[in-house]
């Protein structure tokens, strides 16, 4: 007969009580022998290790119970996991829910629960990168009208010499006048200078977002068409698209349903809003969360504070994890990890504490300058960022500038080409723009 929707075969009943016969013989411990051993298991899951940072943090079951309920991250967890997490002050009841959240076998999802948000997609290879997505975004595929230009003010009349015999001394020259200063980030001000590249649409749960044109399935930000710079206000992405000044600077990525990528404004600067990982050999990135704040030390997000090393949930497809010897390639596409070997990196790294300096800037713990150096075998350049951020803007506004006049949208330019002709960081000094070191 074939066993009804409610009944639970022989090997999850094995499991189940395997479980629950070893969470009986922890609880029996002494408490002296449960904190005699605090070092944690090497294959204690990432999202239990998140777990542990919350309950060392003082936080209450609650607000645990519901980050283990928000984070969709599966607990495979053994005797010694479950050891180690009594020692760190994890909670029976929290243990419990974890353990009724382990990796289950495939099944229909049951009537009315929420669909967890989608991880991206795997980045194609480098083949398959301008292949088009297997269905269409929502998005328009045309820009916004153009704005009308405003009228010229004109120019000065030239200079006329005196006549001859005239005793007035000429006029004083006219200075050049100066670059207006940038204005004040604002939502006005984004609209206008993102409209010709990219689609304002206002996504559920994240409101007016702002997604460019022209980019195809497997498309990720800080990892197309961009790179990684050593400044003296910390890892910058220099991007080589035009519109790359505002949106890998200010505000946040998000993965979304129904609409892939999506940009959501914030109003505060910083070289990039990422979160970083290292491991022996390799780093990782990803895009900050929608929400995260850094604040008081740790991060700020959906109204509860965290350590500075929190890792937000995320798994390894949120990541783009390369070998430190690619770490300062100006082209990821052929050189960053994939399948296993993501697989593997991910989950012997750690998250990278952050912190702000005496001048504000982020500090990454991992990502100084002579451990980087130790790691790539290389000196790494210190470039300067104020000159790195002014020449994005004025590519921005430049070639904006040509868009509004012409009517046109701008797409995503061809991996590996260059803005403005020039490039900035660590292969100033070695000749080549794409020089991959040995």
């Amino acid at each position: 007969m074939n066993p009804t929707r409610n009944e639970v075969s022989p090997t999850n009943r094995i499991v189940v009580f395997a479980a629950v016969c070893a969470l009986a013989g922890i609880l029996a411990i002494p408490g002296r022998a449960l904190a005699a051993d605090a070092t944690a298991p090497a294959d204690l899951p990432p999202a239990a290790q998140e777990v542990v940072k919350l309950a060392q943090s003082h936080l209450g079951d609650d607000v645990i119970t519901s980050y283990i309920k928000n984070a969709n991250a599966s607990y495979s967890l053994s005797a010694d996991d479950i050891v180690y997490l009594k020692t760190q002050g994890v909670s029976q009841n929290i243990i419990s829910l974890m353990l009724q959240r382990a990796a289950p076998a495939a099944s229909a999802p049951e009537a009315g629960a929420a669909a967890p948000p989608p991880p991206p997609p795997p980045p194609p290879a480098s083949s398959e990168v301008n292949a088009p997505p297997p269905s269409p975004t929502p998005v328009p595929s045309a820009p916004p009208p153009t704005p009308t230009p405003t009228a010229d003010t004109g120019t000065p009349p030239p200079y006329a010499p005196p006549e001859a015999g005239s005793s007035a001394p000429p006029p004083a020259p006219v200075p050049a006048s100066a670059p207006a200063p940038e204005p004040a980030p604002s939502f006005d001000y984004f609209q206008q200078q993102l409209s010709p590249y990219g689609a304002w649409v206002n996504v559920p749960g994240y409101g007016m977002c702002w997604q460019p044109y022209g980019i195809g399935y497997g498309w990720r930000p800080y990892y197309d068409s961009g790179y990684w710079v050593y400044t003296d206000a910390g890892m910058y992405w220099q991007s080589n698209y035009p519109w790359g000044a505002i949106p890998f600077h200010y505000g946040r990525w998000s993965y979304t349903a129904g609409y892939g990528w999506v940009w959501s404004p914030g109003y505060v600067y910083a070289p990039a809003w990422v979160v970083w990982r290292y491991t022996d050999g390799y780093c990782g990135w990803a895009p900050l969360p929608y929400g995260a704040v850094f604040a008081d030390g740790g991060w700020a997000w959906h109204g509860h504070h965290y350590a500075a090393d929190f890792g937000f949930g995320f798994g390894d497809s949120f990541f783009i994890f390369v070998g430190y010897g690619h770490l300062w390639d100006h082209d990821y596409h052929h050189d960053i990890l994939r399948g296993a070997e993501l697989h593997a990196a991910f989950h012997a790294s750690v998250v990278s504490r952050v912190r702000l300096d005496d001048h504000g800037h982020f500090v990454h713990e991992g990502f100084d300058r002579a451990h980087l150096e130790r790691v790539t075998g290389h000196p790494v350049v210190v470039a300067r960022h104020d000159e790195i951020q002014a020449h994005e803007r004025e590519v921005m506004h430049a070639d904006r500038e040509r868009a509004v006049a012409h009517g046109e949208s701008r797409g995503e330019p061809q991996h590996g080409e260059s803005r403005g002709g020039e490039s900035y960081g660590h292969d100033q000094d070695h000749g080549s723009h794409d020089r991959q070191w040995p």
